[in-house]
């Protein structure tokens, strides 16, 4: 595979929580962050280049995250997903565990 991500990845096991348009709010950890995206181990995955909403803390005491993020692919393990615009204050979070 052409590795194309702009960021380093962490190994995580963050709960997050994820909405695409089509469906209901789905509850799966993430097992990989970057200050660019992260993947979502799910069996519940959106479409390639769906949007969709996730919410995670980044740390333990850290504050929630809360962002829209791209789906760039789906594995049959779950998803990637780049954030989309984020705020100064969620950045600063996922920058302070990276």
């Amino acid at each position: 595979m052409n590795e194309r991500r702009l960021a380093t990845r962490k190994p995580v096991r963050l709960l997050v929580q994820h909405q695409s348009s089509e469906g209901a709010y789905e509850i799966d950890y993430a097992s990989d962050l970057s200050a660019g995206g992260l993947f979502i181990a799910s069996r519940a995955t959106p479409p390639r280049h769906a949007t969709v909403h996730v919410q995670f803390a980044p740390a333990t005491n850290a504050p929630l995250v809360s962002a829209f993020a791209r789906v760039t692919h789906v594995t049959p393990d779950g998803f990637g997903a780049a954030f989309i615009a984020l705020d100064p204050e969620a950045a600063s979070a996922i920058n302070a565990v990276l």
